[in-house]
């Protein structure tokens, strides 16, 4: 990309000049994926046209790594053949992507472009639920029987690698298409040429069903740290694989899905650059709306004990505050147990485990705060009875926020709800609302107002 960058001027000098042949001498040592970058860059028809001029191999793994939307774009200005050309060339995974963003009638259209075998597998992955394992996998593998031996195996593998999404782990089928085995490139090239193939796999691999959730899937290819995970029906039959590469894509838009939910926004399907202003305030709206409403429970609160502070003003010195701990509180916590949920570190079955050391936790970090309180007050020049009374509250504040933080996630999780939602504005304002009660109740009691 850095090469690209240096010589973008001179790319720009040469389509202003119309020099299409030095742009096509030129991109033919770049890097496909910078191409990629490239043509999203540059204006139409120039786009169009740089894109016709890459060689005939390149062009599919360039348009591959062109945003959806923009493919969808470009698309546009092909006509029927180079359009045939480019979809029946993407990978099956890269053409659903494409066609998740189409509208129902130009997906038709262009599914009577692809020839049979290509339109099978369209038809196969776009017939799985969205985000679901058998959506997001590719049919192009390599296949194996048990009765082959190495060198068969090898011929094959030779034949069909340019065909294949990889072609470092085969996988070995039955009679019916079950999976029985994989075998990797490095068993084969180690393995006697007269072995056979069922001497050599590894028996009972790891799979993941085709309804199964695109999350699941990343996991078990985080945890096994797999190149590739088959993916097999309901009846363990094999129809397709999904690679890393693959679940990287799908871990960075779960991962900006989570921070968005976190961040109390709406979540978005399209890159930031390419939504629309008006779906951005929107999607915001909505969730400010909504916690405006909540806080407004605030207000009431702090109305329902204003005779207090006009008993005792100094009272009032104090509600940003404790607020503003207890939010704080209770974010770090939610964030903490979010993110053990996601990883997988903490689980339902430990939420009783998680009460009681989030309980020490919060009782350790209360006891802190309220020695640091109670010396801080002093600068603020209020009595000692206001000062206890403060850091008393104080450390209840955080006590219970820190559970509210922690135990916010699990209820979420178990009524089917994102956890991430359990975090940011919406833990704050839940916690902001409970530490005024705390707050001015404490100092009721203490104070005798």
């Amino acid at each position: 990309m850095e090469i690209l960058k240096l010589i973008m001027p001179e790319i720009r000098e040469y389509i202003n000049q119309k020099d299409w042949k030095t742009i096509k001498s030129i991109i033919v040592e770049i890097e496909s994926y910078d191409i990629a970058e490239f043509l999203e860059d540059i204006p139409y028809p120039e786009k169009v046209i740089i894109f016709r001029l890459l060689a005939k191999e390149q062009t599919n793994e360039v348009f591959s790594y062109i945003e959806t939307e923009k493919q969808e774009e470009m698309l546009q200005y092909f006509n029927k053949e180079e359009i045939k050309s480019i979809i029946n060339g993407l990978d099956p995974d890269d053409r659903n992507d494409l066609f998740d963003e189409l509208p129902a009638g130009l997906v038709k259209k262009y599914l009577k472009l692809l020839s049979p075998e290509e339109r099978k597998s369209a038809d196969l992955l776009l017939n799985y639920p969205e985000h679901s394992a058998g959506h997001i996998m590719t049919t192009e593998y390599i296949e194996l029987y048990s009765d082959m031996t190495v060198n068969q195996a090898i011929r094959y593998l030779r034949a069909n690698a340019k065909e294949s999404e990889t072609i470092y782990i085969s996988y070995v089928l039955g009679e019916q298409r079950e999976l029985l085995g994989i075998v990797s490139l490095k068993a084969l090239m180690l393995a006697k040429d007269n072995s056979f193939i069922k001497e050599i796999m590894e028996e009972n691999p790891i799979y993941v069903y085709t309804d199964d959730d695109q999350e699941v899937v990343a996991d078990v290819i985080k945890k096994y740290d797999f190149i590739a995970v088959p993916v097999v029906d309901s009846e363990e039959h094999l129809v397709g694989i999904i690679t890393f590469d693959d679940i990287i894509d799908v871990l960075e838009d779960e991962v900006t899905e989570d921070f968005q939910k976190m961040a109390a926004i709406t979540p978005t399907e399209t890159p930031y650059f390419s939504t629309k202003v008006l779906t951005l305030a929107r999607n915001r709206f909505i969730w400010i709306f909504a916690l405006i409403i909540l806080q407004s429970i605030s207000v009431n609160i702090i109305q329902g004990y204003q005779y207090m502070l006009e008993s005792i003003v100094v009272l009032s010195i104090f509600i940003p505050l404790v607020m503003g701990t207890g939010g704080n509180t209770g974010t770090q916590s939610s964030t903490i147990v979010i993110r053990g949920l996601a990883t997988g570190d903490i689980n339902v079955e430990k939420i009783f485990s998680l009460f009681l050391k989030e309980l020490l936790i919060g009782l350790l970090i209360a006891i802190g705060v309220g020695i640091v309180t109670y010396a801080r007050s002093y600068f603020f020049h209020v009595t000692s009875m206001v000062a206890f009374a403060v850091s008393i509250a104080l450390m209840l504040t955080v006590f219970i926020s820190n559970l509210i933080g922690a135990l916010l996630p699990f209820l979420f999780k178990l009524i089917k709800i994102d956890p991430a939602i359990a975090a940011g504005p919406l833990v704050t304002t839940l916690t902001d609302i409970t530490s005024l009660i705390i707050y001015f109740e404490i100092a009721k009691m203490i104070l005798h107002i």
